[in-house]
């Protein structure tokens, strides 16, 4: 035995050969070195095990995710369809004079359900007026009112249903157009002037041409005001009769035979006769009557 050997043998530590294939006849553990290596070994061991630990997906969360998908789309496809509400808005008049009593605007709401439960909100233009709540038949009224400018507008209905209804039904809206005048006459006379160089056409009652009551009757039903008589003679008796120092613009000039509208100054709108247009000319007859419808 050599000195090397002699020596390992001596201080108790295991030889190359013995460590190699493990025949130690000193055991490892019993050496103040090798317990060192187990101890350390151990640890090693034991930092692996609780990384795996951490890293490892949780059974249970795997499971959790295919369920979750299932119920989001389980929940979309349940979404039930909406029926639009439909909204028909009508007027007792499109035009009137401004500080006079304005129209009375009717909402009728269908949402093709046994009730019809919401409310409507009714805008002239952009800016809101009244909400109003929809009685059972379905309609809600609301009186315009009469403070509102000399001047055309769109008045709008909004239909929103309540909250019991709102799963099933969508708000709905509807609109038209009113005009509101500075005065009766100036508005007639405004119209009327539209008109100037409209050929004359015996019995007509449209731009295509007119006769002399023709041409009246569409300028007062066109302005709103009223609707006359279609016979020159038969306007006669359609207003009020009033002296010429009185007369208006927009009051009527009576003939026998004839009939025209009054501009004021003197001047007056017609439809002469055959062959000639509508034109602005001086009141030519000698005696007419003047009547305010």
């Amino acid at each position: 035995m050599s000195i090397r050997t002699s020596w390992r043998a001596r201080t108790g530590m295991p030889t190359r050969l013995h460590e190699a294939h493990g025949t130690s006849t000193i055991d490892q553990n019993t050496t103040p070195h090798g317990r060192h290596r187990t101890a350390v070994r151990a640890s090693v061991i034991a930092i692996a095990a609780a990384l795996t630990v951490t890293l490892a997906p949780a059974a249970g969360a795997e499971a959790a995710t295919p369920a979750a998908a299932t119920v989001t789309a389980t929940s979309t496809t349940s979404t039930a369809t909406k029926t639009t509400a439909k909204v028909n808005l009508k007027a007792s008049k499109k035009t009137w004079v401004k500080g006079k009593k304005a129209a009375k605007v009717t909402a009728k709401v269908r949402t093709g359900s046994a009730t019809t439960s919401g409310t409507v909100t009714f805008y002239d233009g952009k800016k809101r007026l009244k909400q109003k709540t929809v009685s059972t038949s379905g309609t809600v009224s609301y009186q315009l009112p009469r403070k509102l400018s000399a001047k055309k507008h769109t008045i709008r209905a909004v239909f929103r249903p309540s909250a019991q209804t709102a799963a099933t039904v969508a708000p709905g809206r509807d609109s038209l157009k009113v005009r509101v005048i500075s005065s009766k006459g100036a508005q007639i006379a405004k119209i009327a002037k539209q008109y100037v160089g409209v050929r004359y056409r015996s019995g007509g009652g449209s731009p295509s041409g007119f006769d002399c009551s023709g041409f009246t009757s569409y300028v007062y039903k066109k302005a709103g005001v009223a609707k006359l008589p279609r016979s020159s003679s038969a306007q006669r008796h359609s207003g009020k009769v009033v002296s010429r120092s009185k007369a208006r613009a927009g009051d009527l000039i009576w003939t026998r035979g004839h009939v025209a509208i009054y501009l004021g100054n003197g001047k007056q709108i017609d439809a002469p006769r055959p062959g000639k247009a509508i034109q602005v000319r001086s009141i030519w007859q000698s005696n007419p009557t003047f009547i305010r419808v």
